[in-house]
């Protein structure tokens, strides 16, 4: 089965099908701002726990021997995540070091090869100036034997003369070009050098900047491995927990609370990552729909604007059905302040509709149903 359209009818189609994906990823991005605003909320609020646990639990404050174990289990394994960040910080500092030198070096052998070619550029200008000199007095001196001869010389010999002279003066002018020559070639080499040096000077305060900053890094991070691996060890910990531990003691009350903000937290990093999956499909179907609507609309032009007979289209019932499913996604996600406070209920929404309506293969069958109705229906008009 099809639904039949005229072009008229299935151009308003496609761009009212256009209009409603806008719509969906108005209300999805409504969520996303809720998801955000919430996430943020929450992480703040977290950390404000996190600035009073993780003290009392590096103090040792009342903790249980399996907070104890775990705890200096995971300052193992902070320590050796430092070490290895330490040693992949000296690696780099060392390349970087070496670039900087290389640069250093590179500006030097330029500024070198400057100063060898400033002596021989200047030996060969001089060399054209004195053969150029030379030149100008042989011309002076054939002029002067032209103007001795007179007009009674026989007209063989002062056409000799003339021919002479012609050539003397072509080779003056040969030597004035070879010396601007010179001079240019002078003028671009000393230009491409500083332009050279200016480069390598920006590239080199970039790559100082960088090994300053490395430099300390790696000194704070040597300086202060353990108590820094105790740190990172209490904080990861804490924020890890999902669930008190089993001997808890005195700390159950305490953790509690934050182990209700690292599930919610989590539930709202993956609710915004469902976000960004599903706008970024909508974008990007937005996008194939108004190439799309552009072709339609050219067709359409040329039918009204020529007077053709009118086309008529069959729509493969897939694709009606595809773009049928707009206003249900709509009212899925219509409740932006029910679904901003249950991001994974979202996700399972979104996860859903990709999977049974909008994945990769519908998309791409709808688009080729409905450019292959659109090309069978303008064979109408051959």
């Amino acid at each position: 089965m099809a639904t039949a359209m005229t072009l008229a009818q299935f151009y308003n189609y496609v761009r009212t099908s256009r209009q409603r994906m806008a719509d969906v990823y108005r209300e999805v991005e409504e969520i996303q701002f809720q998801f955000n605003d919430l996430h943020t909320r929450q992480l703040n609020e977290r950390n404000k726990v996190l600035s009073t646990l993780a003290p009392q639990l590096l103090a040792g404050t009342d903790l249980t021997e399996e907070l104890k174990q775990a705890l200096e289990a995971r300052v193992q394994v902070e320590r050796q995540l430092l070490l290895d960040r330490i040693a992949a910080l000296s690696k780099e500092l060392t390349e970087t070091r070496q670039n900087s030198e290389r640069l250093i070096a590179e500006g030097q052998k330029q500024i070198a090869y400057l100063r060898e070619q400033n002596p021989v550029l200047d030996q060969q200008e001089e060399k054209l100036k004195a053969r150029r000199a030379a030149l100008q007095q042989q011309l002076a001196e054939l002029d002067a034997q032209i103007k001795r001869m007179g007009c009674l010389t026989g007209y063989a010999a002062r056409r000799r003369l003339q021919a002479e002279r012609k050539k003397l003066a072509g080779n003056v002018a040969s030597m004035d070009q070879g010396i601007r020559t010179v001079r240019e070639k002078w003028k671009t080499l000393r230009e491409q050098v500083q332009a050279g040096q200016l480069e390598m000077q920006t590239r080199w305060q970039t790559l100082s900047v960088e090994i300053s900053q490395k430099q300390a890094l790696l000194d704070d991070l040597s300086g202060n491995l353990e108590p820094r691996s105790r740190e990172n060890a209490a904080r990861n910990l804490l924020v890890e927990l999902r669930e008190p531990p089993a001997d808890a003691g005195s700390w159950r009350d305490r953790l509690t609370p934050l182990t209700e903000l690292n599930k919610s937290v989590g539930n709202y990093v993956i609710g915004l990552t469902s976000v960004a999956e599903i706008l970024g499909l909508l974008k990007g179907l937005g996008e194939g729909m108004d190439r799309f609507i552009r072709s339609v609309g050219t067709v359409y032009e040329e039918q009204t604007r020529y007077k053709l007979a009118e086309l008529r289209l069959s729509i493969p019932d897939e694709v009606t059905a595809f773009h049928a499913y707009w206003p249900t996604l709509q009212a899925m996600v219509k409740d932006e302040k029910y679904l901003g406070t249950h991001p994974l209920e979202f996700s399972q929404k979104v996860k859903e509709a990709v999977g049974s309506r909008l994945g990769t293969t519908q998309i791409q069958k709808m688009f080729e149903q409905m450019g292959a109705a659109l090309t069978t229906a303008t064979k109408q008009w051959r």
